[in-house]
């Protein structure tokens, strides 16, 4: 997941995006996961929207770690199961 900044008819566009490898043509992708918006008018919103958003993906990331850690199962030999 990364931070996408675009042009679009000259202007700035910021977007976030996730890059992955297409299982059946074995090329790379990019989806676009959230439209921000033109950067002259987050200026107005935010006093850097680059370093703003930047933090957000990071966050988005660490989520998303969080989210596909592996679980751990453990089993106690000793204990009997009964039916029921």
């Amino acid at each position: 997941m990364h931070l996408k900044v675009g042009t679009i008819k000259s202007r700035k566009y910021l977007s976030i995006a996730h890059g992955y490898r297409d299982a059946e043509t074995k090329k790379s992708r990019t989806k676009t996961i959230k439209s921000l918006g033109y950067l002259d008018v987050l200026e107005k919103e935010f006093p850097d929207p680059i370093a703003h958003f930047k933090e957000i993906v990071e966050e988005m990331k660490r989520q998303t770690r969080e989210n596909n850690a592996p679980s751990t199962i453990s089993i106690d030999r000793g204990e009997l199961l009964t039916a029921g």
